[in-house]
């Protein structure tokens, strides 16, 4: 018997509605955050014409100062109406650190964050 995806997510999503700009290549859209992990991001936004599964992104999530932001770079893994939903591959250490006090915020056991924090380390060096 296989896992519905929410069952084999090894990251917690926190709900949210802060604004983000994607761009795919050379297309952009304004949308908002619906929700967010240490793994990636679901954006709700009309998907730009010519946006595919597996195409590079680049996120900014601006957080309630409107100096600060989480950067992530990512690919598209799916597209629904309406949303798109981004895989994280990369991001730098101000944004994980501003991400991480994220989730550590809307999370009521700190043991979790770390847990994912270690699995998500560990999948980067693989």
């Amino acid at each position: 018997m296989t896992e519905a995806p929410s069952e084999r997510r090894r990251s917690h999503r926190i709900a949210t509605d802060k604004t983000v700009q994607l761009e795919i290549g050379d297309q952009k859209c304004v949308g908002r955050v619906l929700d967010i992990s240490m793994r990636g991001l679901l954006i709700a936004c009309d998907p730009p014409p010519n946006v595919h599964e597996g195409d590079s992104s680049t996120a900014r999530v601006q957080l309630d100062d409107a100096v600060c932001c989480i950067d992530v770079e990512g690919t598209v893994v799916h597209i629904n109406p309406g949303q798109i939903g981004i895989h994280c591959t990369q991001m730098d250490i101000d944004s994980a650190s501003r991400l991480r006090r994220l989730v550590e915020l809307n999370l009521a056991d700190s043991g979790l964050l770390e847990r994912e924090l270690v699995e998500l380390i560990a999948d980067q060096k693989h």
